[in-house]
């Protein structure tokens, strides 16, 4: 399972929020040189407005090999507090988690990340 935050796909800060597909607004930072989400995901529907399905039976979720979603403890309000929960095939999928113009972080976003927090603490 994942949970995430998102980057911009550029690092201009054109504001200090963004919407996703759902109308969920995420507040922005710039941390060193990247804009990131301050909240994770919530969304329930990838960018082009398709459903991400909510899956909730643990062995369902286990075998899938389709994108999906689920909540902490399957509590609806927990998404308010920690984001929702992805699978890979969702993060992966062509039609993208993240709103419009941002995206997923890759291994290497958060490499710079966590390096640029080391020299600053």
């Amino acid at each position: 399972m994942l949970t995430s935050s998102c980057k911009k796909d550029d690092n201009n800060n054109n504001g200090s929020t963004v919407k996703d597909i759902d109308g969920n607004v995420y507040h922005t930072i710039v941390i060193g040189t990247q804009t990131w989400m301050l909240e994770n995901l919530k969304t329930t529907k990838y960018s082009n407005g398709d459903p991400i399905p909510n899956i909730t039976d643990s062995l369902t979720w286990v075998s899938l090999e389709t994108g999906a979603y689920c909540n902490y403890n399957n509590d609806e309000n927990n998404s308010v507090i920690y984001g929702r929960l992805y699978n890979w095939y969702s993060v992966n999928d062509s039609r993208k988690l993240a709103p419009v113009g941002w995206h997923v972080p890759n291994d290497s976003e958060w490499r710079t990340l966590t390096d640029f927090l080391q020299v600053v603490s």
